[in-house]
């Protein structure tokens, strides 16, 4: 299993990239945008475990606030 991460710079160049493509799609778009980015992102991810392990990342956040 593979532990690599993105750099930083490279992250925060994601979040503009992310953020300005939500801001751009009608609200009504923006939930299944997000399912196609997660299912093309899960595709590159060659573990199963890795994956369930961002989704359940991902909801403890979302719960969080």
């Amino acid at each position: 299993m593979s532990n690599a991460t993105l750099p930083f710079a490279d992250l925060e160049q994601v979040y503009e990239r992310l953020a300005t493509t939500l801001d751009e799609l009608p609200a009504a778009e923006e939930s299944h945008f997000l399912a196609q980015l997660a299912l093309a992102l899960a595709h590159r991810v060659p573990d199963v475990d890795q994956v369930m392990a961002a989704i359940e990342e991902a909801r403890e956040g979302a719960f969080a606030e």
